[in-house]
């Protein structure tokens, strides 16, 4: 039961907000008394026992059976359903609890994933009217109203645990276009069909592993926490290995970091995939830090040209909802601010700062993974059996079996990986550590950016330089970001560098197009030569699939960007290696693709 695939990017996010009419006009159409929905609980119990994945109460299995002998009977490890029409959630709530049920009597039904197709959302406050009609899904919907998304066309991942829920806001035959994903069940329509459209071989599924495989995560940074945490939430038996002697030891150390989407001023892959990463790593950060270690404090991002302006007014003019994305001239933005500024901009309500170091340890812990430190992979080679061996040096020091890799050491990849071009380069950064006096009360950028105090301290950063290696704080790039600082806080510009307390060192991964590589690698020379009629004709149509390396990932190159498109390439990972509907649009996935650059290679004639 797979669903079809596209490449084409089918819109960066836009407001959906409904009319006060329509808003009117969906309420009607949802409501449902509390004797309706018991009768749409009967329906749906009946629709997931005719489909045998799973049991719905005690009374429904055979009287010969008990919940133990149930526990040993066949189930999947993941149920993936695809409502064509959300609506107020009604299905998607009565499913969960069905879910609940079950799992009382076959603990092996570990996941529920939800995808679900809105066209046109409702409200916050007229989902709450509605829910309050269904007092028998009371404890479920107020889980739901918590992480209900603004109306903002696209991908919205709900997480609940062992429960994820998709909501796909668009128009039905664009967003069924942009799914990707294999349904156990399909509510509020018939089961897709075959695509007649032909997908390139480096557009079709992965392979998937067993929800069980012990994998290794190499790098203990954002990335690879953020994998670690996505993988074993989905039962996978995961070992974070770290060359450092503390998570986030690499780029990810740095003191504060903020959050920020720079968006573009038409319909890209890169503007859906951070805008959905900006909105993904908030709610992340709201269901499992301690908010004393981040703060949702709002960003503004600087118009300081004419050029400038005229690039943010049209991203304004893509219709983003005010309570994500305002234009602030710079009366308004120096009233938020606190202080003078050099321009107004783009202000992100939702956007701050966070503690990179706090939040790796809360993923890190909260994922229950084994953890790895001061170790380095040596050597790492395909077994005949399919998996990975792993010589380490250190404190593991030894020769390790895994079932799959994934390489989530930034640039480090490219070393353990001597038979592949992995397209990463390293550029230096360095951050400043200036005393608190002349903080601003959001995080503020332009060519650099300052974040607010934290700790008798605030940060200016970052310096980019491609061509150091020097891992030593240097004074030239310490007097540059307080040139960066003046430039955004006027105020600032008499401070010296007896105002810096300290700074830090990190190197960043970029790839060629600034998107991150995440997904199966595939083995190099054999995409050569599988693939050369592209060199030839580009829409060549072959019958043999990918060669991908069995068991080997990827999740790397996010630049500075990297606190919002590491955690969501993270869960985009964890699905397509648990054989999940993915949380992105198709097109943004394949726009992450490791292998995307060997294809443009061949079709450029480069290679």
């Amino acid at each position: 039961m797979q669903t079809s695939h596209r490449k084409k990017a089918f819109s960066d996010p836009q407001s959906l907000a409904a009319t006060p009419t329509v808003a009117a006009a969906l309420s009607a159409k949802f409501h449902k008394t509390s004797t309706q929905v018991d009768q749409r609980f009967k329906e749906l119990k009946t629709v997931f026992l005719d489909s045998h994945l799973f049991p719905t109460t005690h009374t429904l299995l055979p009287s010969t059976l008990t919940p133990s002998d149930a526990d040993s009977s066949a189930a999947k490890a993941t149920v993936q359903v695809l409502d064509k029409d959300f609506g107020a959630g009604l299905d998607f709530l009565i499913t969960w609890k069905l879910w609940l049920q079950a799992k009382e009597y076959q603990n092996q039904i570990s996941q529920l994933s939800y995808l679900a197709i809105c066209e046109q959302p409702l409200n916050l406050e007229d989902l709450k009217q509605l829910h309050q009609n269904w007092p028998q899904l009371k404890v479920l919907s107020l889980q739901l109203q918590g992480q209900y998304p603004e109306a903002i066309k696209g991908f919205h991942q709900l997480d609940f645990g062992n429960v994820k829920l998709i909501i796909v806001q668009a128009e039905s035959g664009q967003a069924l276009a942009q799914i990707k994903g294999e349904f156990d069940v399909y509510l509020g329509g018939e089961e897709l069909g075959p695509d007649p459209i032909y997908i390139p071989p480096w557009q079709r599924p992965y392979l998937g592993i067993s929800q069980n495989s012990k994998v290794a995560i190499i790098g203990a940074g954002i990335s690879g926490v953020a994998t670690a945490y996505s993988l074993s939430q989905r039962g996978f038996d995961v070992t974070l290995i770290e060359q450092g002697p503390l998570l986030a030891s690499g780029a990810s150390g740095n003191r504060l970091g903020m959050l920020y989407a720079k968006l573009p001023d038409n319909a890209t892959i890169a503007g859906q995939f951070h805008q959905q990463g900006l909105q993904h790593s908030m709610a992340l950060l709201k269901r499992i830090v301690s908010s004393k270690y981040w703060q949702a404090c709002g960003l503004l991002q600087l118009a300081t040209s004419t050029k400038q302006v005229a690039q943010m007014q049209a991203v304004i003019k893509r219709q983003y909802p005010s309570s994500w994305l305002q234009w602030l001239d710079q009366t308004e933005a120096e009233k938020l601010a606190l202080q003078p500024l050099s321009a107004g901009g783009l202000y992100f309500p939702n956007s701050g700062w966070v503690s990179p170091v706090d939040w790796c340890e809360s993923l890190y812990t909260q994922s229950g993974a084994n953890l790895w430190l001061n170790t380095n992979v040596q050597v790492m080679q395909q077994t005949l059996n399919q998996g990975w061996q792993l010589n380490l040096n250190g404190d593991h020091t030894g020769q390790y079996e895994f079932d799959a890799v994934v390489l989530a050491n930034a640039n480090g990849a490219k070393d353990l990986l001597s038979k592949q071009a992995i397209p990463l380069k390293s550029i230096r950064g360095q951050v400043s550590y200036v005393e608190a006096e002349q903080s601003p009360a959001l995080v503020v950028c332009g060519e650099g950016y300052v974040t607010p105090a934290q700790q008798g301290v605030f940060a200016v950063g970052a310096s980019y330089n491609l061509q150091s290696v020097d891992a030593e704080l240097l004074v030239q790039d310490h007097t540059d970001n307080l040139g960066r600082l003046s430039d955004v806080l006027p105020k600032n510009k008499g401070l010296g560098l007896n105002s810096i307390t300290g700074g830090r060192v990190g190197f960043r991964a970029v790839t060629p197009d600034y998107l991150p590589m995440v997904g199966q690698l595939a083995d190099e020379s054999q995409i050569l030569d599988r693939f050369a009629k592209l060199r030839q004709d580009a829409n060549y149509k072959f019958a043999d699939g990918m060669p991908y390396l069995t068991g080997l990932y990827i999740n790397a190159g996010h630049g500075s960007k990297g606190f919002i498109s590491a955690p969501l390439s993270a869960e985009i990972l964890a699905c397509q290696m648990a054989k999940q509907s993915l949380p992105v649009a198709q097109c943004v996935a394949w726009g992450l693709d490791p292998n995307r650059f060997i294809i443009r290679d061949l079709i450029r004639r480069k290679r």
